[in-house]
This record gives C-alpha cells, structure tokens and sequence, in this order.
C-alpha cells in the first residue's frame, strides 16, 4: 500500500528497507553469536552481521521493480506479484549457498495449510500466501462486495481451523525406540581442554546406561576435537554399539586435509555422512582469499571446515534408511533424500551459539515443516536445545526445553507411505511459473 503510488526506483528502495529492517528483528542472534562466542569486537560483529544482513535482504527489491498497481490492473498482477515475492525468496535460499532464514512458509505450521506442504512443499506455501494477502489488499481498496464475502469466509476458516487436524495418519505398523540426549554444554566449556574428560564421561556414562534403546542420538560435534581412533569415547560408542543399537552423534572428523562437520552412524559398521550446508562466517568464510583478515578474526574454532560433498552414500542400518540432517540443514527441503517406506529423519545441531535469542525456536518451527513435507518423524537432538521428537504431522510430541539437560526416550514410527512432495519436489512451482509465462506470452500475442 505504501509503495502503490511511487516510482520504480522508489518502489525498490522502500521494499529493500522494508525486508532489511524486517531481517534486523528476525535474525538479531547472528551478531550475538559473533560477539559472544567468536569473540569478534562489537564493530567487526556489527559489519560482518550487516554484510550478511544486505545480502539476505537484496533479492527482495525484485518486489519493488515489478510492482504494479495492485487496484487498477487485474487479478493477474496478484499472481505476479506473488510469484516475485516467491523468486526472491528463492533466491535467498541459494545465494552464498542459502540462508532460508524467515521465510513466509515455515510460519504456517498447524494452519489450513498442513494440507498443501505435503502436496506442493514450503515454497509453495509462501506463494499462496502473498496471493491471498494481496487478494485481501485489493478486496479493500476497491470495496467489491463480492470480494469482502470471499475474502471473510476464508479469513473466519484460516483462524478457526483446528490446529490438532492431522493431514497424513498415524503410523501404527512398525516403530523403533529412540533415546535422545540433551547435555545442555555451552560453547566456553565445550572448548575449554579442562572440561574435556568431565564432558566425555558424561556421554559415556548416558550411553552405558542406554542398552536397550533402537537408537541413541547425540547432538552435533559432541567434541570440539577432529574424531580419532584412540579416543576413549570413541572407543566406549564402538563397544556399545551394534546391528541391533544404533548410536549416532556429531563429530568432527578428517579426510585427507579437509575437515568435515560430521554425522556418524555406529552400528555392527560405521557410515558417515558430512554436512553440506555450511553456516557463513561461522562454519567457512565466503570468499576466503578476500576476506582471509576476517576469518582469522573470529576466534571460533574449527570454523574454516569443508563442504561435504552432494554424491554421498545412503546410510542403512537393518534394511531401515537414516537420513541425516545437521543444524541449519534443517532449513532446506532439496537436500532431503526420502526414497523408501522404511526411513527416517535424524536431525543433530548445535543452536549454543545462538545465545538468549529467538534463533532456537525458529529453527525448530522450520524443522517441523520438514516433518509436515516428507511425511516422516524426525527426531532431533540438540547441544542446548530444544531436542525434540516431531511426528510426521509437523506436530511436537515430546521436547526438551531450552538451556536445560535432559533426555527424552519413546518410540518413533516407521513403515509408511511417501508423500507426494517426496516425489516431486518443488516441480509444482515450476509448473506455475511455466503456466504464468505461458499466460503472459498469450496475453501479449493478443495485443499484437
């Protein structure tokens, strides 16, 4: 409403401000990670936070350059509009290889919308909801009695919708039993040498104790130290572990030069799967040959680490698939592998670093929409929190709160159906945007 009556440049100005302003709120915690555990002063923080924040904010002045009046051309511009705004979210999630942070879609969990990110995914999601906002704009502006009715029965649906309504149905055929571990270790003991032995013997002594369990989950890097084979803990994970007790923690480990934030599977074998998204500026700098003064400003460790690579093998233990997860993985749809009935979701992070901030909470609502689109549990293990179990309808069924240890133990469910987005992926989102080219080339070819 604000930009409708300006001109382009103006239009592209105010919605960058808008979304960069709107970023400063949503992903404030970025700077208290740098300050409080990369020891970055608070003018380098406040830079390095403000570059990422004109990066992530930048693909929204798309908004602004095809913004037309909403109120004096038709419903198509509606569809043009939420189109862009989709595009450049799209963007976002691609750009220094993705920061899909505050996206539209992943606030909709336990809405009307439970039904649409298992068909057409979270994306999809964002894009319905820019076309309503702005069929209520235009509803409003041009008074069409019509229109208000429309626009009053969907809006008294949207809010009275039961939030316990499950799209996908429970399981009930095959399950497994799960321990998950919270220690509740921060960063400043997590990399003091002096805590190291106190901290292993508290990994140790849960694992003994956990023999009876299907799979026993421990967060992300467990260690601050590149896994070796003359580990003590190491060595009490092998001993416990089996074909019929699956331990899976985070380490660090090596391959060659490269080091690799890491997801190990134990069982009678050990598989290994290594992190492809990587956090900038936390876990490798981006144009590191530029910016090298900058990397070797932050005082975090290990925080210079190597992508894992896309063509990595499936992990199985006991004809059951494992897909791993880590940490900020959870914000992205395209890199879960869901192929077969008998699989599930393991998502092991590290949010420590996040401090006193919202970031927890938003990444457990994203990683809920995970669950809602593949039609899977997905159990989650965390250094401070929030550990959670979510089944496969984007629902919470157990947790462990933030900045607290704890443990949780139960049994997930397996054996089901995949669902469509699993199939297909974002091909419904191409297809509108090949529809709506099509539709504009037959438009334009009329007017000719």
């Amino acid at each position: 409403m604000i930009i409708e009556n300006l001109s382009t440049r103006k239009k592209v100005i105010y919605s960058f401000l808008y979304f960069f302003f709107i970023h400063i709120i949503g992903i404030s915690w970025i700077n208290i990670s740098l300050i409080s555990y990369g020891s970055m002063n608070i003018l380098s923080s406040l830079i390095v936070t403000i570059i990422l924040l004109l990066i992530v904010s930048t693909p929204y002045i798309l908004i602004g350059f095809f913004h037309k009046s909403i109120s004096n051309n038709g419903f198509y511009n509606l569809n043009v509009i939420a189109l862009v705004f989709l595009l450049a979210e799209y963007i976002k999630s691609i750009i220094l290889g993705g920061f899909p942070w505050l996206l539209i879609g992943h606030s909709q969990n336990a809405s009307i919308f439970n039904y649409i990110y298992p068909i057409f995914g979270n994306y999809f999601v964002t894009y319905l909801c820019v076309l309503i906002s702005a069929f209520f704009y235009k509803t409003l502006i041009n008074q069409d009695k019509k229109y208000i009715y429309l626009s009053f029965i969907f809006l008294v649906t949207y809010l009275l919708y039961p939030a316990n309504i499950k799209y996908h149905e429970e399981f009930n055929e095959k399950k497994i039993s799960y321990s998950i571990y919270q220690p509740n270790i921060y960063p400043n003991q997590s990399y003091d040498p002096k805590e190291y032995k106190k901290i292993s013997q508290k990994y140790i002594n849960y694992i003994r104790k956990k023999d009876s369990t299907d799979i026993t989950i421990l967060p992300e890097t467990i260690t601050p130290y590149v896994l070796m084979k003359n580990n003590e803990l190491l060595r009490e994970i092998i001993k416990y572990s089996n074909d019929k007790k699956i331990i899976i923690a985070g380490f660090f480990t090596q391959s060659k030069e490269n080091i690799h934030n890491s997801m190990v599977v134990f069982s009678d074998s050990i598989a290994l799967y290594n992190k492809r998204k990587l956090v900038p500026f936390g876990e490798y700098t981006p144009w590191y040959d530029t910016l090298i003064k900058l990397s070797q400003s932050l005082a975090i460790p290990l925080s210079n680490i190597t992508h894992g690579s896309d063509e990595q093998d499936e992990i199985y233990v006991n004809r059951l698939k494992i897909i791993p997860i880590i940490c900020f993985e959870s914000t992205f749809s395209n890199i879960i592998d869901s192929t077969m009935r008998n699989e599930i979701i393991i998502n092991i992070s590290n949010d420590s670093w996040f401090g006193e901030s919202l970031a927890p909470y938003q990444h457990l609502q994203i990683t809920q929409i995970r669950a809602l689109e593949f039609n899977r549990y997905i159990l989650r293990a965390t250094n401070t929190g929030i550990s959670a179990v979510i089944n496969n309808n984007g629902v919470i069924v157990d947790q462990i709160s933030n900045n607290s240890e704890g443990e949780m133990n139960g049994f997930a469910y397996i054996g089901l159906n995949k669902s469509i987005y699993s199939q297909f992926g974002d091909l419904g989102i191409l297809m509108l945007l090949f529809l709506s080219l099509l539709f504009k080339l037959y438009k334009t070819s009329k007017r000719l």
